[in-house]
């Protein structure tokens, strides 16, 4: 381990191919390198992804359990960026801790040993994080891969990774024919203010308890949500009765991915109803008028992403509502060994 010039920390990992070097985080400019390195890695394998430097600060730096100076490193080699990671470990609501990792190398630098020495050095520091966890929690390492990244899957099967569950990007490929779906009696859906992000935070965490991968909810995670990125609220679907918000639907719209992939696309996204308003037409109802209001805004398509295991017959409504899975993204796990 070096100190370089920069005042990062450079490291040479067991399996790291002479040549390259790993290290910590330098500054904000490692958002730049970082951003042209999944771009490069995401396109090359036909994936629509996009981000913008800000954006993925943003997205890091609002992250619940995510420590930049310690959680995220980059690959160079002769001073360039040519891969980077993120890691974080953090406690689910059923009482296990997940360690995630996460990262990109340019494709002209694949298969030269650099993915899998990033995996392995990953789970090094996330052990060290995990022993500031309690010691009898179950505790597994997570990854989530598109199921275009074939190589990636075969580097972490090989290392005693398992898919544990299944994600769906889903699309509807237009915003004509969008159904009525009145909304129940005595719910109705009103305009968001500021007084109301509290009771919309609280009602997501109660509807989305008994989710698969759900987190532990601080009041810290709060102050991180309010700073999320890209947030409209004249977008939000929110329904209430009377006092109590009973129903969400946080659509969203990225101008610059769609000028980027040259489409209008709105994101159905966050949909959550409390367990007992399920089963009366409410998420139904504020997708619909979601998807209205992205078609007067323009938008000529919609997607959303699900669990293909959620066990409120979520993935039956979103194809009635003329949904189709598009693109699979998979959780793999590997057990801890402490």
């Amino acid at each position: 381990m070096n100190q370089n010039i920069t005042g990062a920390v450079t490291f040479a990992p067991a399996g790291l191919p002479a040549g390259f070097a790993l290290r910590g985080w330098r500054d904000d400019s490692d958002y730049e390198k970082m951003r042209r390195i999944v771009h490069a890695d995401r396109h090359s394998l036909g994936i629509e992804e996009s981000i913008s430097a800000d954006d993925l600060k943003s997205n890091l730096e609002t992250m619940p359990n995510m420590d930049i100076k310690r959680g995220v490193f980059l690959v160079e080699a002769a001073g360039e960026a040519v891969a980077y990671k993120t890691l974080r470990g953090y406690p689910e609501a059923v009482g296990q801790y997940c360690y995630n990792h996460h990262g990109s190398v340019l494709p002209e630098y694949k298969k030269r040993g650099i993915g899998l020495a990033m995996i392995r050095h990953s789970e090094q520091v996330l052990r060290e994080i995990a022993a500031t966890h309690p010691a009898q929690a179950p505790k597994a390492f997570q990854v989530f891969l598109d199921n275009l990244q074939r190589d990636l899957t075969h580097l972490l099967e090989q290392e005693g990774y398992a898919p544990v569950r299944y994600f769906y990007t889903m699309l509807r490929p237009n915003l004509g024919d969008i159904p009525g779906a009145p909304l129940p009696d005595g719910i109705e859906v009103r305009a968001v203010e500021p007084g109301h992000l509290h009771a919309i935070w609280l009602s997501m965490i109660d509807a989305f308890s008994e989710h698969w991968g759900e987190t532990e909810h601080t009041d810290e995670a709060y102050e991180l949500w309010l700073k999320r990125p890209s947030t409209r609220h004249d977008l939000w679907q929110i329904a209430w009765d009377g006092n109590r918000v009973v129903a969400v639907v946080l659509n969203t719209v990225d101008a610059e991915d769609n000028a980027l992939y040259n489409r209008k696309r709105g994101f159905t996204e966050d949909i959550a109803t409390l367990k007992a308003y399920r089963g009366r037409g409410l998420a139904q109802a504020l997708i619909a008028r979601g998807l209205r209001q992205f078609r007067e805004l323009g938008m000529t398509e919609a997607a959303l992403e699900v669990d293909t295991e959620n066990g409120t017959g979520a993935l039956k409504l979103y194809g009635k509502l003329g949904y189709r899975p598009i693109r699979t993204m998979t959780a793999y796990r590997k057990a801890f060994q402490v």
